[in-house]
């Protein structure tokens, strides 16, 4: 049998854990259906093939929503049941039989690749991330029509891989205990990556093995902590990571117990940890995962997915959240579209991560931005004390000084209308920018808070686009600029008397998380897959010894030397 030598092959972490087996590649389905003309006689007996499958289809994914998992599967494919249910595709694909006299297999090719269309024209990452689903519907929708199912021969224990995959096969796949999936697309947003989270399956995004020739039933190992994926490893590989596996699940069940215990460190020093939130479908984390409200609601979603964008729906998605977080405040970043999150009908950028985006576009789309303020406002009234607003991509004070203008404006036209809300709302700046790091002092005299954003503050300090592969080794957030940054905006806030909070994927990290603690900035953010962890880790420490590790780190001029100090506290 022909030897290989390990091959290591990068991409994105996606979902936690290690996943060890054999290679199976789920084969990419490009249907092709011809424009097929049937007679007259023939369209009953087409449009019952139809009904039958929609009636197959709904009693499939219900199936699979009844599937012990999360709150979030069952959202996941509620929002499948809709579009497979709707009553614009249903009069579309009846009418291409009834009256253009097609075959049901392309009258439901021919709808949804309209829908499809639109979604490319949009040109934008949410909308290629919800064309998965949809071209899986369409596929599902005519496979049933002919009456055929879709069996998997994958084996339990096997890794798959595959350009992309839909919700339904997701669930599908996880009957028969993979063990983690690769894929060449996919975004953190999307729903096979919010499903493997949920199902607990490892995998690993933006991985591309075109150039290494493929084949079914080859040995692999995957980390969905660090998006490696190594293909033919060696036995001294695979020894090495099966102990990391069991190591990992047993550190992962010691850090839930954590996480419904106090925030406080050995020695009594009280820390807060809260969740960074896009979704509602990850509102029932938050208490089994030990956060203490929202120190960032991502609301660019709810813009891109919105068709007639307006305040009632945002004000539904805020209320909803706020009800979530029970006694906990809730920090709504404005819309921070732009970069790699493209508005539709945005003019082409060659850089547009230096480009329109943030503020920036919310003070030019003064009607949006005032828009989503009348709607925090508004729910604002009903949880006094409880919302906070976040200006993302500041590089200026003018910018605030702006921002805080069409606050007043809002809270004028609300006072006219007698809606009640709340004045005390508080406003802070996303410290993302270097130039804000920099003025940290004059800056901090004009908002109640910052909260910095480490994923675009090391990009910016380090000059390198973190969506780059070609240079992702030089993205290193522990970099000493970036805790000389931090550090310096820690110390202006202090002079200030304002606080500071990281949300950032930096918070997320046991080992950064210490050292924010030991600098004093006990109030952190993460995705809620992070909290138990770096909770076990903070509670298992005294101030004292983080205190000392900050110190450390900011001495230190050289990166390896910082990592040195920094990974002994990356686990209990």
């Amino acid at each position: 049998m022909k030897e290989y030598q390990p091959k290591i092959l990068s991409g994105k972490p996606a979902a936690q854990g290690i996943g060890i087996g054999t290679v199976w590649i789920l084969p990419d389905e490009n249907k092709a259906i011809r424009p097929e003309k049937i007679k007259k006689n023939e369209i009953e007996k087409h449009i019952k093939k139809f009904e039958s499958a929609r009636e197959y289809l709904t009693i499939e994914y219900e199936k699979i929503k009844n599937i012990p998992a999360d709150y979030e599967l069952a959202e996941i494919i509620d929002a499948q049941i809709q579009t497979l249910n709707d009553p614009e595709v249903k009069l579309s694909i009846e009418k291409k039989i009834r009256v253009d006299y097609y075959t049901v297999e392309y009258a439901i090719f021919s709808t949804f690749n309209e829908y499809i269309q639109l979604l490319q024209a949009a040109n934008a990452k949410w909308a290629n991330e919800r064309m998965i689903d949809v071209v899986s519907i369409r596929d599902e929708m005519i496979e049933a029509t002919w009456e055929k199912k879709k069996d998997f021969d994958v084996k339990e224990g096997q890794v798959v891989f595959a350009t992309d995959i839909s919700p339904t096969n997701m669930v599908k796949l996880s009957h028969i205990k993979i063990s983690g999936i690769v894929m060449k697309k996919g975004g953190f947003t999307s729903h096979a990556v919010i499903l493997s989270q949920s199902l607990g399956i490892p995998c690993v995004i933006n991985a591309n093995w075109d150039r290494l020739s493929l084949k079914k039933g080859y040995d692999v190992i995957i980390d969905g902590s660090t998006g490696q994926v190594i293909l033919w490893p060696s036995w001294k590989q695979s020894e090495e990571y099966r102990k990391r596996r069991l190591d990992g699940l047993v550190r992962y069940e010691k850090a839930l117990e954590w996480a419904q215990k106090a925030n406080r460190t050995t020695c009594g020093y009280p820390f807060v940890l809260r969740a960074n939130v896009e979704f509602l479908e990850e509102l029932p984390r938050l208490e089994s995962h030990g956060a203490k409200g929202i120190g960032l609601l991502r609301t660019e979603t709810l813009l891109f997915e919105a068709e007639e964008f307006d305040v009632n729906q945002q004000v539904n998605f805020y209320r909803n959240v706020a009800k979530a977080s029970k006694n906990e405040s809730v920090t709504i970043r404005l819309f921070d579209a732009g970069g790699d999150k493209i508005l539709e009908n945005s003019d082409f950028e060659s850089n547009p991560f230096l480009g329109w985006r943030g503020v920036r576009m919310l003070l030019d789309k003064k009607d949006l931005l005032k828009n989503q303020l009348e709607a925090i406002y508004r729910v604002s009234g009903e949880f006094p004390g409880k919302l906070k607003i976040l200006i993302p991509m500041v590089s200026r004070l003018e910018e605030i000084l702006a921002v805080k203008k069409l606050c007043k404006t809002v809270q004028r036209v609300l006072s006219k209308k007698s809606v009640h809300f709340d004045e005390g709302v508080k406003i802070g700046v996303m410290v993302e920018v270097p130039s804000i790091a920099l003025t940290a002092g004059r800056i901090a005299k004009h908002c109640d808070f910052f909260s910095i954003g480490t994923n675009d503050l090391t990009q910016y300090t380090l000059a390198v686009d973190r969506g780059n592969e070609r240079i992702s080794y030089l993205f290193d957030s522990f970099h000493p600029a970036i805790w000389k940054l931090i550090k310096m905006t820690k110390d202006a806030a202090d002079r200030h008397g304002i606080p500071v909070a990281i949300c950032g994927e930096m918070a997320s990290k046991p080992e950064a998380a210490a050292c924010f603690l030991g600098m004093g900035i006990n109030d952190l953010s993460m995705n809620t897959a992070s909290l138990p962890a770096v909770k076990s880790v903070l509670c298992s420490h005294a101030r004292n010894e983080m205190e000392k590790l900050s110190a450390d780190v900011l001495k230190s001029e050289a990166l390896k030397e910082i990592h040195e100090l920094l990974e002994p506290w990356r686990a209990i």
